[in-house]
């Protein structure tokens, strides 16, 4: 099919909106909804090709089609990949830890379903994913492996071909509204946004709306002329629409799966239809606007960046977070885009086309420059470490507390939950020195829990919290830390209701989940306190998640729903934490020993002034 002019310029737009999004979040912090202009754009033009192919061959040749994707899609990939695993060596070992299944899962395109089984929680704080955006890839991949089928199945059961194409246009409106369905439920009515978003039966309306719009310019292809002003006007106002949507909308709104994700999608569409209109135009009076073409030859560029500007992010948070706000987007756009521009100049068919004719001294010089790039890719793959230094030390000891447990010999009715509050740890006063600070007021307590039958005190937590259990239950009397990585606060409410039947619910209850949370919400909040009991006093812990994972909205939800009730406090460590990294590993999540006694002694201010 001949290119739609335009179209590049569009794609740019997108991936301003979403490098905005990464970089920027709290300043457009709904910018990820322009996945859904890449994904209609991708539904237009493959179907608009297989259809071409379908009516031109009579059929479709599956695996030639599956190559042409793979051939576009993995070099540049897979330079990515080669270069940021070399480079995060450069800023610290654990970054790079458990990238082997990180790479493997962007290079078989299953990052998105990773996402939705592990996503959002102890790893993406410990080791963050390099390559978790790959899931947009990883879902580009699974439409195209799909639709040729449905194409070459539905068209060849007709008798004619107009006749197919109808069947296939009315198919992919019913298949691209069920998906909306699907999204509409998962991220709108029970808030499960990782599952609506990363899913592929949730997330192919976009695909599915340019696919039926394919077909339907296929069945009507000369659209008739128009007045210039009119398709214009029809672009520019769906820009302006999704701009403020990406300003109104965040990843924690029901709204964005309800409305601002499928509204897109038919706001793209609208865009494809006005810029055709306009193809007569430009095309045959060549009065392509100057800023157009311009557009157009960055829009090129768009893959490569969106390839590279989520790693570089992540590498410049660990690397100049201390320098100006705006040094390191500054860096990461001007290197994304001149990777971007590299992407766009591999043209992996041509390549092999003039490898197999080339002479042999040729193919040898390649040969050899392949070896010295391979060599240390497979020697930092080999050497990174499967899991980070902070993560070997917590599971360390959460394993001491186990056994320590079991030598207390904990008597509680567990409900169901026996597992988990297995993991939970008894006191590990012994687990390591620690060393108060003179200005502190507070003495080394003795005192605390041997076992969660003589608390007084209940610290639920997550990774963050297991790391300061010495501290805590040597600081606070009478308390008793059950912490385990990877927590989020909807297992709070079956832990407490497994206290409480063996009758051990202490008084004082602290909750520290908000690190690994996504989402958290009022519901949620007093579920927990339905289920403790309002007899019970409640501290919620804000969280610190690093630079890359703002909890603002987390935070601001606990706060709230402590001033609305007499017995739930707060206990913000977001404060204290956020702008000190001298209490905090090289993740800038988890504590050292000191920021473990600082964390301790915050929570015992509020503990003593209840």
């Amino acid at each position: 099919m001949q290119w739609i002019i335009g179209i590049n310029a569009l794609r740019f737009f997108a991936i301003i909106l979403i490098v905005a999004y990464h970089l920027f979040r709290s300043f457009l912090p709904g910018g990820f909804i322009a996945v859904e202009i890449f994904f209609t754009f991708s539904g237009f033009f493959i179907v608009s090709k297989l259809v071409e192919e379908y009516r031109e061959n009579g059929t479709i040749k599956y695996f030639k089609f599956i190559g042409k994707r793979l051939a576009r899609i993995l070099p540049g990939l897979l330079l990515c990949i080669a270069t940021i695993l070399l480079l995060s060596f450069l800023v610290h070992p654990d970054i790079v830890a458990g990238i082997q299944k990180h790479a493997l899962s962007a290079v078989t395109f299953s990052t998105n379903i990773i996402e939705i089984l592990f996503g959002g929680g102890y790893e993406n704080t410990i080791s963050p994913n390099l390559f978790e955006h790959t899931w947009f890839i990883a879902l580009e991949m699974q439409f195209y492996l799909l639709v040729p089928i449905i194409v070459k199945l539905m068209l060849g059961q007709a008798k004619k071909i107009k006749t197919g194409l109808k069947a296939l246009c009315v198919f992919f409106i019913l298949l691209g509204a069920l998906s909306m369905a699907l999204m509409m439920a998962y991220g709108g009515i029970f808030h499960m946004f990782d599952r609506a978003y990363f899913a592929p039966d949730s997330h192919l309306a976009g695909f599915c709306f340019g696919a039926a719009f394919a077909v339907l310019n296929n069945l009507v292809p000369r659209t008739p002329r128009t007045k210039k002003i009119l398709p214009s006007l029809g672009v520019l106002t769906s820009l302006v629409i999704v701009v403020i949507l990406s300003f109104k909308l965040n990843y924690q709104n029901a709204m964005t799966y309800f409305f601002g994700l499928p509204f897109t999608s038919i706001l793209t569409v609208i865009m494809i239809f006005c810029i055709i209109k306009l193809q007569p135009n430009w095309r045959s009076r060549r009065k392509v606007p100057a800023v157009l073409i311009a557009l157009e030859k960055l829009g090129e560029t768009s893959y490569g960046i969106y390839l590279f500007h989520w790693p570089l992010f992540i590498l410049f948070g660990e690397l100049f977070a201390r320098l100006d706000a705006w040094f390191a987007p500054t860096l990461n756009i001007v290197l994304s885009l001149i990777a971007g521009y590299i992407v766009s100049r591999i043209n992996f068919p041509h390549f092999w086309a003039h490898y197999k004719t080339a002479k042999p001294a040729y193919r040898t010089r390649w040969g050899i420059a392949l070896t010295i790039l391979i060599i240390p890719l497979v020697l930092a793959l080999v050497r990174a470490p499967l899991t980070s230094s902070i993560a070997t030390q917590l599971e360390e000891i959460s394993a001491e507390g186990v056994e320590n447990a079991e030598e207390t010999g904990r008597d509680a009715d567990y409900i169901g939950i026996a597992s988990a509050l297995r993991d939970s740890s008894a006191a590990l006063d012994n687990q390591f020195k620690i060393t108060l600070n003179p200005e502190m007021a507070f003495k080394h307590n003795e005192q605390a829990a041997p076992n969660a039958n003589a608390a007084k005190v209940l610290v639920i937590g997550d990774s963050v919290t297991l790391g300061a259990k010495a501290a805590l239950e040597s600081t606070i009397p009478g308390t008793f830390v059950d912490a385990k990585e990877s927590r989020g606060i909807e297992t709070a409410t079956g832990i407490i209701a497994g206290y409480k039947a063996s009758g051990k619910l202490p008084e004082i209850i602290v909750i520290s989940l908000a690190t690994n949370e996504r989402t958290i919400t009022d519901s949620l909040l007093q579920n927990i306190v339905n289920v403790a009991g309002n007899d019970r006093k409640f501290i919620l812990v804000t969280a610190y998640a690093g630079p890359q994972q703002p909890r603002d909205r987390q935070n601001q939800t606990l706060k709230d729903f402590a001033n609305k009730h007499d017995n739930v406090y707060i206990a913000d460590w977001w404060t204290i934490s956020h702008d000190n990294w001298s209490l905090m590993y090289a993740d800038h999540i988890h504590l050292n020993p000191e920021g473990r006694m600082t964390y301790a002694n915050l929570i015992y201010n509020v503990v003593r002034s209840m």
